[in-house]
This record gives C-alpha cells, structure tokens and sequence, in this order.
C-alpha cells in the first residue's frame, strides 16, 4: 500500500525529532535498544494514509509499543511501561521509531552485539531486582501483625516524616461524625512544626491531602459540620503556610481543594448573617490572600450578602474616622510621601466597599466613593474610565481635569484628559496640552500629534510646522551651552575630535523631516558640524537611492567611525555596516584594504572582513 504523498516521515522519525521528545539520557538508551535484537513480533501497517509499526521490547519484561506517523506528520506513540504511562516518550518508543525509519528506508535490520549485551544485562538486572522486591514482600507477609508493627515502630521513632504519617493514619481511623473528633483529626494530620523547606513541603501536602477524602465524606452526610470541618482545616493549614517554603505551590494546592469543599458546604447549607466574623476572621488569618470573595457571597445566600454589604461600608466608614486629620495649609515633602505611601488596609476596605456598591448597582454611590477617596494617580484613573464606562462622560471630563491638575506630568492621566477633550471636541485645550508635550520630549509622535490636533482645531498647520521648527531651533541653540547633553543624544564627528564647531544637535528635527519624507532637508541638516543620532543618520543613508551613493557613504563612513572605537567581538554592528558600505563605493577594494591595515590588531574584525 503506498504511502500518503505528504506524509514526511523522515523528518518526523529524525534523530533530532526523537531526542526532542525524549531527552539525551532516554534517547541513547533507546538508540541501544533499537539495535540489540530486543524487538519482536513488529507489524507494519498503513491506516488511514498513516504509518503505523506495533512491536514488542523486551525489557523487564516484554513491552507492548504502538507508533503512528500522521498524514499531517504528527509522530504518535504508545508502551505500556511505567515510564510512558506518566505521558513520557521512553525508550521502548525510540527503539521502535528507529526501526520503523529503518524499514521505510529498506535497510537491513542489523544487531549490535555490545548493544546486545547492555540490554540483556540491563535486563538481568532489572529481573534480579524485581525478584529480590517480590521475595521482601513475601517475606512481609509471612510476619505477624505484632512483629510488623513492633518494625514499623523502630524505623518511625527515626523518621519523622513516617511518624507523622502514622500520626495521620491513626488520626483518620479514630474519627466519628462529631464537631471534636473532627477537629482532633484535622489538627493531628495538619501538624507541623518548625519551618518547611520545599522538600520538606512535598512530604506534608502529601500528608494534608489525606484530610480532602474525610472532608468530603463529611460533606455528604452534615454539609454543617463539613464547614466547621473546613475552616479549621484553614486555620490549620494557614499557621503552617506562614512559616513554609511553598515554591512549589503544593500547600497552595490543598488550601485551594478545602476552599472548594467549603464553597460546596455554603450552597448546601447557606450560612447565616452571623457567619459573616467567622468568614472575615479566616480572610485575616490568610498569609497569601487567595479568596476569592465574589464566589463566596455567590455560595453563601442572601443573608451573609446582606451583611457583607453592611460590614464593608462600616469598617470603611470606622478606617476613616480613625485616620487623622490632615493639616490645612502647605504639608512638608515629608507628610505629603507619608499620606500618599501605600496603605494595604485601606486599599482593601476600599475595594471590598466599591466593589459591593457595584454589585448593588448604585452608580451615583460608587463615583462617590470613588471621588471622595481618591488620593492615588491610579485611583482618580480608575474614576474617569468607571465615568466612561458608565456613559457619564461630563463627570469623566471634569474628574480627568482634576486629575491633571494634581497630576500634571503623569503619562496616563495626561492621555485620559486627551481622550476626553478629542472626544468631547476640546480641540484648542487638547493642542495646548500637546504643545505641552512635545516641549517636554521632541519625538515624532508627538510631532505628529500637535500638527494633527492643529488641523482639527482649524489653525494653519503650515504655520503651526513653521513655529515648531523655529522653537526647536532655539531649543538646539541652548543645547549648545550643556555638553552632557550632547553626549547623550548625538554621534560624534571627526570635526569634533579636531576641535572644530561642536554644532547643533539635530536629531528631533531630522526625525521630523523623515517623518513627512523631506529626505533632503534632513541630509542638509545633518551635514558637519551638526550632530544627529546615528539611527536617523543611518536612516537618511537608507533612504538614497544609488544616484545618491557617495552622499550615503559619507552618511555611512561616519557611522562606521563611530561605531568602531567601542566595538568588540564578534563586530556585527561594525560589519554589517561594511556590507552596506561596500556595493555604494566606487573604490572599495582600496577602502577594504586600509581597513586591513588600520584594525590588523583586531584579528576577528579582520577575520570578519575575509568573510565579506
């Protein structure tokens, strides 16, 4: 039967493809397997334009492997081994693959005598210990209970961790359907002391677990009792998590199965408003902070919504009574970082009581609160877009103009009060504000921005570009007086390094021009002594066309001088600058030819020269 046309199976049963599934140490074992002779009974077939070999490897004992390659060159595999069943790619399947690539190639299946020999030892091995593994458990099981546990006893007085787990054990056969026993269970189970490493915390949430199948339990019989049951299991767990290394999330993970049983226990048995301390108190105790609020009101019935509803708006209310009262007249540096610093307290019982109102449904309530409580530059942000959102977009305008007089230099609320100025048709206010901008930091976005606000606000955009240049201009003029500044923002030229005229520092201007494609204003601009930052240079040089290559290489040449003196191995920057030089020069095989000379101390740049 002939194979699917597309079906590209050397590709898929390529070595590397099988050491990407299965690892080195897995695929040099399967690479032995594969030619020792350890494979039997193979049937090849075509399914489905697939290709499948199913095969027997004899390893511990004989394997059963089945592999498919897809019309659509998925690889597909399967062994009953141990090491497959956890949805590994064993060795079992490599050794299977390699002779299915060898049987589609029409190769002779040859056997490996030293291969041979690893295998049929490793098996010897492996027999020798299983048998030695049945033999102890035989042994085992002739013991009397006395004698085993008498053992079992010795081995835990040094090991603590099986000790707990007998602990465990003991503690879950010695449970009834009371509120102590329960409690006493759980407590014993969850004991810990001292602090946990994340080895050491795999050993105890593998302990922990046991008490989720006993929760459960209770849950089917006394739902009632399963809460009772699972905030104490809560408490339990949270002493512990505040002292243990949970990298690995494994506590994390019993804290969240006893959160669910406890959800599961509130639908059964709704809880009553005075469940409300219970509930608060365990969201204290939690050194991680992972309720999920929303879902419990949604578990837990009208009554505990209700007096969720009245507790957040009273301990808001009591959070701010108790805060004192802020000085009138002008606060030091000092009072101002204090009463702006972070509070945790407060952005919880804030959030829990907007939130609620939210829920409620109670706009007017919620911009209120919102307004009122507002101290934060995210939190004024959050008001204008809870405004937007709500369609109350002259109450947006004015919070976002509140905002930007207390925050006049922050990025997102300068573009909240844009937004609502575009939107609402604030065309000279929204330009103002982006002359702002562009004073602050010449880039052509927002360049842009004011030539396209000034159109919208109907000035004359030709003399609004005229007016930019002009200050900008003057800008350069006073950059001159700050050398740091220069430093920063420009390249260096050879007349700088003889002492000429420094020049102007051009770049926003040149970005300006490119921007609007003025390609030979800039390169005028740009011209010793002026300085320019090398990407705009370099994108003038790039934008010539061949008729213009010895104004480019000149561009380009000052690119290369700057970029040479700082570079090092392997020269990208500096070679990929070569290449683009070279096809624009008229005299480039002499121009190589210096560089020769010049940089023959750097032998990688000149081995990467050789390589043009």
């Amino acid at each position: 039967m002939s194979i699917h046309p597309q079906t590209d199976w050397r590709t898929v049963l390529s070595d590397s493809t099988l050491l990407a599934l299965a690892g080195n140490a897995v695929f040099r074992r399967g690479q032995t397997y594969a030619c020792s002779g350890a494979i039997s009974a193979a049937e090849l077939s075509y399914p489905d334009a697939s290709i499948t070999l199913k095969a027997q490897v004899r390893g511990t004992r004989a394997y059963t492997v089945e592999l498919s390659v897809a019309a659509d060159e998925q690889l597909e595999g399967d062994c009953d081994c141990p090491h497959a069943e956890d949805g590994n790619f064993c060795k079992h399947q490599v050794a299977v693959a390699m002779q299915l690539r060898q049987l589609l190639e029409g190769a002779e299946l040859t056997i490996d005598p030293e291969a041979q020999k690893k295998v049929a030892a490793a098996s010897k091995r492996a027999q020798t210990q299983a048998s030695k593994r049945d033999a102890l458990l035989k042994f085992l099981q002739e013991q009397t209970a006395q004698t085993l546990a008498e053992r079992l006893w010795q081995i835990a007085e040094h090991d603590r961790y099986i000790m707990a787990d007998l602990k465990a054990w003991f503690a879950l056969s010695d449970v009834r359907q009371d509120g102590k026993s329960l409690k006493t269970a759980l407590s014993n189970i969850l004991k810990s002391q001292g602090f946990l490493d994340w080895y050491a915390c795999t050993a105890y949430a593998r302990r922990a677990e046991q008490i989720l199948p006993l929760l459960e339990k209770t849950l089917q019989n006394e739902p009632l009792l399963a809460r009772t049951g699972c905030e104490h299991a809560l408490r339990c767990l949270y002493r512990v998590a505040e002292h243990a290394d949970d990298s690995n999330g494994e506590i994390g993970g019993v804290l969240g199965a006893v959160m669910d049983l406890l959800l599961r226990s509130l639908e059964a048995v709704p809880p009553t408003a005075a469940w409300i301390e219970n509930w608060f108190a365990l969201m204290d105790a939690d050194p991680w902070g992972l309720w999920n609020e929303a879902a419990v009101l949604e578990a837990a019935g009208p009554a505990l919504v209700h007096a969720y509803s009245e507790k957040v708006a009273q301990d808001w209310q009591k959070w701010q009574v108790s805060q004192p009262k802020q000085e009138t007249g002008k606060a030091t540096a000092s009072r101002e970082a204090a009463y702006f610093s972070y509070d945790y307290v407060r952005s919880t019982l804030r959030r829990r009581y907007m939130q609620d109102l939210q829920r409620q449904g109670d706009v007017l309530a919620v911009i209120a609160l919102m307004q009122d409580s507002a101290r934060e530059n995210h939190e004024h942000l959050e008001l204008i877009k809870y405004c937007e959102d709500q369609n109350k977009m002259r109450e947006a305008l004015q919070f976002a103009q509140q905002a930007y007089t207390r925050y006049p230099d922050h990025f997102a609320v300068v573009d909240a009060l844009l937004r609502c100025y575009d939107r609402d048709g604030w065309d000279n206010e929204a330009y103002a504000i982006r002359r702002k901008q562009l004073e602050k930091s010449p880039t052509v976005a927002n360049y842009q921005a004011v030539l396209k606000n000034a159109k919208t606000a109907g000035l004359d955009v030709a003399l609004v570009r005229e007016g930019l240049f002009f200050w900008q201009i003057q800008e350069e003029q006073q950059a001159l007086k700050k050398p740091a500044y220069q430093q920063r923002l420009a390249l260096p030229n050879s007349d700088n390094k003889r002492g000429g005229n420094a020049g102007l520092v051009v770049s926003a201007r040149v970005g300006w021009l490119l921007a609007e494609n003025r390609v030979e204003e800039a390169l005028a601009l740009v011209q010793i002594p002026n300085r320019c930052a090398p990407e705009l240079l370099h994108a003038i040089a790039s934008r010539l066309p061949s008729s213009e290559n010895q104004r480019a290489v000149v561009l380009l040449l000052r690119l290369f001088e700057h970029a040479m003196p700082g570079a090092s191995t392997p020269y990208t920057q500096a070679l990929d600058l070569i290449r683009e030089i070279l096809p624009r020069m008229p005299d480039s095989a002499q121009w190589l030819s210096q560089l020769r000379m010049q940089y023959k101390a750097k032998r990688n740049f000149i081995k990467g020269l050789a390589e043009l």
